[in-house]
């Protein structure tokens, strides 16, 4: 844990330091929006905004996890879908966050649909193509193997593709809930009528700027927590039973 609270440490010592050569309206002091942090904890309503958007966010990246990991599965068992898929997932990447955001609007309106749609189109892909290029990496030997053996689809797919893929899922696991998180506020901010985003947006509007910087360290915060207490134990767990076996 040394290594990154030292990194942590740095960044609010270069905050601090800009701090006191801007003005408060600018760049408050770190300890002007712990404070004010603090604060909005204590009202309350930060935290129904933050039950909101971890619902988008896991929502998002569940669907994302499950629909990449399907879809590379199939393009794994049959390489010409692949080559079907890939001009549709250029297509999908392409397209800028806001236009998804305006078509996610336009077909479910205003709510938590628009959110979670623009997370599942930015991070579904990278769980696709990680899936994809993990599966094209598996020892052909083990394939031949197996069918020589006559093993069934789901005990292929169980004992040798998903042990193969764990570290490569690991990885984009993590990517793709990064880009669900940062999707999903910044779809919120202008398509929901709740969430952090909202809230970060509504902030801004009405020039309570500490509340801005407040909201933003809340969301920099629960991003950490996600990735330190959901994904990290994840990886390592695979890493020590994959050095074990």
């Amino acid at each position: 844990m040394a290594p990154p609270a030292a990194g942590l440490v740095g960044l609010l010592l270069l905050w601090g330091l800009a701090s006191l050569q801007l003005p408060a309206a600018i760049l408050p002091t770190p300890w002007a929006v712990a404070g004010r942090l603090g604060s909005l904890l204590g009202e309350g309503a930060l935290w129904a905004d933050t039950a909101v958007t971890l619902r988008n966010v896991l929502l998002a990246f569940f669907l994302s996890l499950l629909g990449g990991v399907f879809l590379g599965l199939w393009v794994g068992r049959w390489p010409a879908l692949g080559r079907a898929l890939h001009p549709v997932v250029v297509v999908v990447e392409a397209a800028p966050h806001i236009a998804w955001l305006v078509l996610a609007v336009l077909w479910l309106g205003i709510g938590a649909g628009p959110p979670v749609l623009v997370g599942v189109s930015m991070a579904l892909p990278l769980v696709y193509m990680a899936t994809a290029h993990g599966l094209s990496q598996v020892d052909q030997g083990l394939l031949d193997m197996a069918h020589v053996y006559r093993l069934s689809r789901w005990t292929r797919v169980w004992y040798i593709f998903l042990p193969h893929l764990a570290l490569t899922l690991t990885g984009a696991a993590s990517s793709a809930l990064s880009v669900a998180w940062r999707s999903v506020i910044m779809a919120e901010a202008f398509s929901s009528d709740a969430g952090l985003g909202q809230s970060l947006w509504g902030g801004y509007l009405y020039g309570a700027i500490d509340d801005v910087y407040a909201t933003i360290l809340w969301i920099v915060l629960l991003g950490l927590a996600l990735e330190y207490l959901l994904i990290d134990p994840v990886r390592h767990r695979i890493e020590r039973r994959l050095r074990h076996e």
